[in-house]
This record gives structure tokens, sequence and C-alpha cells, in this order.
């Protein structure tokens, strides 16, 4: 676990060694903005004040301190980040992002269940700063349903795991698969049973006509988990369940960030390891048993 992790290291030493340094750079916009800044390329005085904002005689004052901690250096009147700062700087933009996917994402994260994100990727929980929650709310209940029924219709690839049943996801995934898109989907035994006891024949038929042609592909995950997403060629939807084990329908995440499809797309990757593969052989030795 990420817990375990860090405390092997020995982190409140590590912290001990290096909270000046910490402080250094977190304390000061200044600095931090010079940073973030000439991470982008080397950049002159006046660059830097048009795009912080910041006076002239600020910037000069943050560099000569930066130049101090060998982070920035000065070729003629362009500076630059140091092999140090080119190091730096990444970590600090990754600071800001994850504390801003915190702050504005606050009511998904709180009082719902994370455990099932695994701890490299809540590492890289910056990937999803630039997401939108959306929200049900009395006015229009239907609000995330119709949101994400309208988002998945433009996709080409769809991959997704779910850990409850919706009739009304089946029918549109059914319907994306007749317009040829690859589907990829992890659920549970209790989830693929109740969906294929929900199909019509003509239903059933179709849904083993895209197995057998290699559209749709289905894995078994014997385990319980406690989220829900989406990821496509085109946004990541991802939901939580609360700590007292309620999917909450009420809260979705989307992004078409190219770093959270990645990062939704790693989050695939990592339960269909975990997952077993529903060969049609076995699929057709399932549906025996059920009809």
């Amino acid at each position: 676990m990420l817990g375990e992790i860090m405390f092997n290291d020995n982190i409140f030493d590590l912290y001990d060694e290096v909270k000046d340094d910490l402080k250094f750079y977190a304390i000061s916009s200044v600095r931090m903005k010079v940073i973030i800044c000439l991470f982008d390329g080397p950049k002159k005085t006046r660059q830097l004040r048009e795009l912080t904002g910041i006076q002239s005689s600020t910037i000069l004052h943050g560099i000569n301190e930066l130049e101090k901690q060998k982070v920035v250096y000065r070729d003629g009147d362009i500076y630059y980040l140091s092999e140090i700062g080119q190091i730096l700087a990444p970590k600090l933009i990754d600071m800001v992002k994850t504390v801003v996917t915190l702050k504005k994402y606050e009511k998904l994260w709180l009082n719902h269940k994370i455990g099932d994100i695994p701890g490299e990727l809540l590492i890289d929980i910056a990937n999803l700063s630039n997401s939108q929650l959306i929200e049900a709310d009395n006015t229009d209940v239907f609000k995330i349903h119709k949101n994400y029924m309208d988002s998945i219709k433009h996709a080409k690839e769809v991959k997704g795991i779910s850990p409850f049943f919706h009739p009304d996801l089946t029918k549109t995934f059914l319907d994306i698969l007749n317009n040829d898109v690859e589907v990829e989907l992890i659920l549970s035994d209790a989830v693929l049973k109740k969906t294929i006891r929900s199909f019509n024949p003509m239903n059933l038929t179709d849904f083993l006509k895209f197995r057998s042609t290699g559209n749709l592909n289905l894995w078994v995950l014997k385990e319980e988990v406690k989220i829900a997403f989406t990821v496509t060629d085109k946004f990541l939807s991802l939901g939580l369940y609360t700590n007292n084990g309620v999917y909450d329908s009420s809260k979705d995440l989307i992004s078409e960030d190219p770093g959270a499809i990645l990062w939704g797309n790693k989050l695939f990757e990592y339960y269909r390891e975990k997952s077993d593969k529903i060969e049609l052989k076995r699929l057709y030795k399932i549906i025996s048993h059920l009809i």
C-alpha cells in the first residue's frame, strides 16, 4: 500500500531534512511562478513580467534567490532552469494541480470510498485537474445520466467497469456496438448474469454476435469494487461509492483532457489485469445455465 511505502522510506526523517527547502519553493508565489514559466523555456525579464503580472524588481529579487539555490542561471539577459530546476519544476506543477483537483472536486472525494483507486493513480490524481464535476439536483435528477448518454454516443472505443446493473446502459452499449464501436467491459459475475437475463431473444443474438466478431470483450472481476468509470477516446467519467457503501449517482467527474483519459486507461488496465476474460465458449455456457 501507498502508506506502507511512505513509512518504509522514513518520510518524517526525510521531511525534516528538506522542510526549509519546501518552504522556500512553496511559500513564495514569485519563485513558484518564475520556475513554472521557465519550465516552458528560457525567458527574459520582460517576458516573465508579462506572463506573471509581477513587477520586474520583484521578479529579479526572486530570481536572485533561485540562482543562489542553483535552480536558475543567467546567460546574458536570458534566464534558464538549471538541471535541478528542470527536475523540480514538474513536481511543483504537479503539486499545484493536485491541490486544485482536491479543492475543486472535494464533494466527490469527501465521504466517498477512494480505496479502490490504486496508490500509483492517487499519486497521479493531478491528471484530473482539468475536469468538471456534474451534480444532479432536485430540478434535474437525470442530469448526469443524460450528460453521460450524450457523451458516449460520439466515442469510437469504450472501456469501463460497472459493479452494478443498469438496464438503460445495457441498451446504450448495444446501440453503440451497432455503430462499429469497440467496447471492453469489466463486470462482476452477478452483473454479467443479470445483464444476460435482461436480454430479449433479439438483444441476446446481437450480444453474442458482437462478442464473436471481437467488437465486444468482457472480463469478470471476482472481487467486489466500489468504483464505476468509463473511459473512451473522447472522455473519462468517474463515479464513487459513499462511505456507507451506496453508489452516489448524484455526482460524476467528467473530463475530456488527454491526461485524464490516460489516467482512466491506466485505471482500466489495472482492473483488467485482475479480471478473467470471458471467452465465447464460456459465455455460451453461462447463457445455457441462465436461459
